[in-house]
C-alpha cells in the first residue's frame, strides 16, 4: 500500500470515529471526553494528510476562513 492510500485510509478511518461519538452524544447523552480524544486523533491525522498529500496550510486557512462565513450566514452556532 502507497503511503498516500495509507494516509488516506486512515483519516477515513479518524473521521468516522468522530462521527461515531458524536452519534454518541446525541443518542445517550453523556460528556465529550471520548469525542475530545477523537478530535484529537483527527487534528493529528489532519496534520499527517496535508504533509503527505501537498496540501498547503494557505489551502487550509482559505477553506477554513470560506466555512466560518457560510457558518455565520446559515447557521447560528457562532
Amino acid at each position: 500500500m502507497s503511503k498516500r492510500d495509507e494516509t488516506l485510509i486512515i483519516l477515513m478511518e479518524e473521521c468516522s470515529e468522530v462521527i461515531k461519538e458524536c452519534s454518541k452524544i446525541i443518542r445517550f447523552g453523556g460528556d465529550t471526553e471520548d469525542l475530545a480524544k477523537e478530535l484529537g486523533d483527527l487534528m493529528c491525522m489532519i496534520d499527517i494528510a496535508t504533509k503527505n498529500l501537498d496540501i498547503t496550510s494557505e489551502e487550509i486557512e482559505d477553506a477554513y476562513h470560506d466555512k466560518h462565513i457560510k457558518l455565520l450566514t446559515w447557521s447560528n452556532i457562532i
